[in-house]
């Protein structure tokens, strides 16, 4: 995207040994610059034949930076402090934002007062009217039940018994804009005989918090989390969100120097699976309706460079009879998301968008499948952008469909429809 040395991994890693011996400040604007350029895709650890942990330093950096005078020399953006200090971490007052967001695009945005006016007193929120999701209903925000067995999805009689329990992450931006993935990740597994819980005291994950200089916070949040998920008395602790899963699968790196956390931390890492490994690795019941639809899958960054997955969602979806999957371009390139990115970089994220998009629809595609909110927000917002129907779901929600399950929330928003079978 940029020719400047200082823009790639090598010349961010030149920078962070220089500010480490100290041959220039922390608050160096170049060397800030070049820290919060970085999209924190880590491809670059894919790619390196040494192994470097290039996220890692990436956030050591970033949280050198929040903790030194490099405040007086960097500010982040408005709404990036605003969402990671007031919102994100915070349910119920995530929840209010969602309600806020639904009112403006159900009613005020369509009057053209109303959206000058909130124009001219919040400009800071004005770009990200278009990265801004369709918001359910809360009403239809899936509340979990105590926990959800294949008793409770599989109604013809064959019941399976139960193999296990297993805790599932909900995640916070998930949760409230995307609540029918949880609910279908649940009923999926449920349908393959393992019992589901979601603990009410876990939180967001803090994956936002780490990659944005606030190690402290996201500590805080391990913390709970862990003891949630060992409360839970599961086997396994199920992210069905990339960023998510990658982020809890380093608690034990995140808490390495707590003795009163360390071992527990890294014992909940190590019990952390994506939806799609599980299912993969712990064998999956083949779904039976055929989906004449053509496919294509986007590689969420944290999912495949993050946690190294990229074969098991391929496999699900493989499994599907009549699902035509369609090999996307560059499917492991960042879609411009990448957290907080496309607020802080606009411009830049919307090069990758733009790109992004450009492949998918050249698949002749009519649903696009990947594992994380964030991705799902960036390519829907670039398709609609471009005056495309194409939907953008989860794995869970296609394998919930062709396993002929009933939705557990109604008139669904990321239902992609319309689902033949083949000729």
């Amino acid at each position: 995207m940029t020719p400047r040395e200082r823009a790639g991994p090598r010349g961010r890693i030149t920078l962070m040994r220089a500010a480490a011996s100290g041959e220039i400040e922390v608050g160096y604007p170049p060397f800030t610059e070049a820290m919060y350029y970085c999209l924190g895709c880590r491809a670059c650890e894919t790619a390196c034949p040494a192994g470097v942990e290039f996220g890692r330093l990436l956030e050591a950096a970033r949280a050198a930076i929040d903790n030194s005078n490099g405040r007086e020399t960097w500010r982040p953006e408005p709404a990036q402090s605003w969402l990671l200090n007031r919102i994100v971490a915070h349910p119920a007052r995530l929840r209010w934002t969602a309600r806020s967001v639904r009112l403006y695009q159900r009613v005020l945005r369509k009057r053209t007062r109303c959206k000058r006016w909130i124009a001219n007193r919040f400009p800071d929120l004005e770009p990200l009217e278009p990265l801004a999701p369709e918001t359910p209903r809360q009403r239809r925000r899936w509340r979990p039940p105590a926990a959800l067995g294949p008793s409770d999805v599989v109604t013809n009689g064959d019941t399976p018994s139960v193999r296990g329990t297993l805790a599932l992450h909900p995640g916070c931006v998930q949760s409230v804009f995307l609540p029918d993935v949880n609910a279908d990740t649940a009923q999926v597994l449920a349908y393959n005989a393992w019992q589901v819980v979601v603990p009410k005291q876990f939180r967001c994950c803090g994956a936002l918090h780490a990659h944005y200089g606030q190690p402290d916070v996201a500590r805080s949040l391990a913390r709970k989390n862990i003891a949630a998920f060992e409360a839970s008395n599961a086997d396994q602790l199920i992210s069905n969100a990339a960023g998510c899963g990658a982020h809890m699968k380093a608690y034990g790196q995140l808490l390495n120097g707590d003795p009163a956390w360390a071992e527990r931390a890294a014992k909940v890492g190590a019990a952390v699976v994506d939806v799609t490994e599980h299912l993969v690795d712990r064998g999956v019941r083949r779904p039976r309706r055929p989906i004449g639809l053509r496919a294509t899958y986007h590689d969420a960054c944290h999912l495949i460079h993050g946690q190294r997955v990229a074969k098991a969602p391929r496999l699900l979806l493989g499994s599907i009879p009549g699902l035509d999957l369609a090999p996307l371009p560059e499917s492991t390139w960042c879609c411009g998301s990448a957290g907080l990115y496309s607020v802080t970089h606009p411009e830049a994220a919307a090069k990758l968008q733009q790109r992004k998009v450009g492949h998918i629809l050249a698949t002749g595609a009519e649903l696009v499948v990947t594992g994380n909110p964030g991705c799902t927000f960036q390519i829907a917002a670039g398709l609609r952008a471009a005056g495309s129907s194409v939907r953008v779901v989860h794995p869970a929600t296609v394998l919930r469909i062709a396993y002929e399950l009933p939705p557990l929330l109604p008139r669904r928003r990321w239902r992609p429809t319309p689902f033949r079978r083949p000729a």
